[in-house]
């Protein structure tokens, strides 16, 4: 039971991370034009809105890669299948969070939902058993 608590916690983490790593690699590609103030919800708008697609994808593609990513780590610790679903599950809550916070285009709405769940489905999928001997990580 602890180390299956322990890969969800990993692989949270490691999600939260690959997530984070992206969405700056998107913000230093593509700067945002103005002061982002969540409380403006017309100024938000406006920001987000003025944003290039380029930059909206690879928010996208961050979702998809922290949920692969954290997935993979929870399923290479625990070798439980749950724990890829439950990380895939946490980075929907974290981008629907996002989406509720900051106006988004119904595309990247459900790609909050969708790109995840796809990122997960195929650390489940890829994931294999350790052989006997073979090094948890290696």
């Amino acid at each position: 039971m602890g180390k299956r608590i322990l890969s969800v916690v990993l692989g949270a983490i490691a999600a939260m991370a690959i997530v984070s790593l992206v969405e700056l690699l998107a913000g230093r590609l593509y700067p945002l034009g103005g002061e982002l103030d969540v409380a403006d919800a017309d100024a938000a708008a406006a920001i987000m809105g003025a944003a290039p697609f380029p930059a909206k994808l690879l928010v996208v593609l961050a979702w998809f890669l922290g949920a692969l990513g954290g997935a993979w780590l929870a399923l290479r610790i625990s070798d439980w299948r749950w724990s890829g679903w439950i990380i895939a599950l946490l980075v929907v809550a974290g981008a629907i969070t996002m989406i509720v916070m900051l106006p988004h285009p119904l595309w990247m709405q459900a790609c909050a939902i969708v790109m995840p769940l796809i990122g997960g489905w195929i650390a489940v999928r890829v994931h294999h058993k350790p052989y006997p001997g073979e090094p948890l990580l290696g």
